[in-house]
């Protein structure tokens, strides 16, 4: 896709309007990096590994704790809410 297509602006964000669209000649397009496909699937497998040993880890006691305080928080709030529509209703 050239700069052109890409609404005017080059690599670094400027405008290639404000300066005109011809650079100099000499100038290379950058090209972007690319992993060759045997490399990509030896580090995807590499990170699937990795971090499905970490989700098989227990929840720390601490975790555990904190999440039952907030929905018991959650369970407090929304009966305050029901209570107020209940009052609301009677009126």
């Amino acid at each position: 896709m050239s700069n052109k297509e890409k609404g005017g602006f080059d690599q670094s964000g400027h405008d290639n309007h404000e300066h005109g669209e011809a650079r100099q000649e000499n100038q290379r397009t950058p090209v972007e990096p690319r992993l060759e496909p045997l490399l990509q699937a030896h580090i995807g497998k590499q990170l699937r590994d990795m971090f499905e040993t970490i989700a098989r880890e227990p929840v720390p006691d601490r975790f555990k704790s904190l999440l039952d305080r907030l929905e018991a928080g959650e369970e407090i709030a929304a009966a305050s809410v029901q209570q107020a529509d209940d009052e609301a209703e009677a009126k």
